[in-house]
């Protein structure tokens, strides 16, 4: 038993050396990830292949996802952290999910940082500083914040944030919209 312990000892300081030598980003889940191997009985080899003799299915943007130019002119324009968008959305490949959660209590306010960061995760898959009337009603909804009797009553009051609210498909940010998202990127991702 001892024996056991003093190997199993060996291979978990080996796997935390390893995982020492990955990015700083990575270092954590590269650890639970050949730690998980080692306690399942697979090899870490197994693990990079899937369990088969081949390499693993790398999703298809593999590389490091990298921010578009606009929107980090956004983020520079307004002295927004770049690592305030991982606490905001996670990022994986190509893909993009919101992570936030909406703190106000009131629903115009809520409406306003739920339609902007909309917005942002736009301009993040390549897209302008845009969004769609009713993806936002969709996602004020599921925040539980959805005003049915105000909803566009709230972007017509707020005019000075969003542009052509004519076309409820394409509505863009004004450079106030662009400040006010940047005031909602740093209250939320505190």
């Amino acid at each position: 038993m001892v024996e056991e312990l003093d190997d199993l000892e060996k291979q978990v300081t080996k796997i935390a050396s390893i995982a020492q030598k990955l990015p700083e980003k990575f270092q954590e889940k590269g650890f639970e990830i050949l730690l998980n191997a080692l306690l399942s009985g697979r090899t870490p080899q197994q693990v990079a292949t899937g369990g088969e003799g081949k390499p693993a299915a790398l999703p298809a943007a593999a590389g490091k996802f990298t921010i578009p130019i606009d929107v980090r002119a956004f983020l520079q324009q307004f002295n927004v952290p770049e690592e305030a968008l991982s606490k905001l959305f996670y990022v994986h490949g190509s893909e993009i999910r919101p992570t936030y959660k909406i703190s106000t209590t009131k629903k115009a306010e809520a409406q306003t940082q739920i339609a902007v960061l909309t917005a942002l995760e736009s301009a993040i898959v390549g897209g302008k500083f845009e969004f769609s009337l009713e993806g936002v009603r969709q996602r004020c909804k599921e925040h539980k914040s959805y005003d049915a009797p105000n909803f566009a009553k709230i972007f017509k009051n707020r005019s000075d944030l969003f542009k052509s609210l004519a076309d409820e498909e394409h509505i863009e940010l004004t450079p106030d919209g662009k400040a006010e998202l940047a005031e909602t990127i740093t209250e939320l991702s505190k």
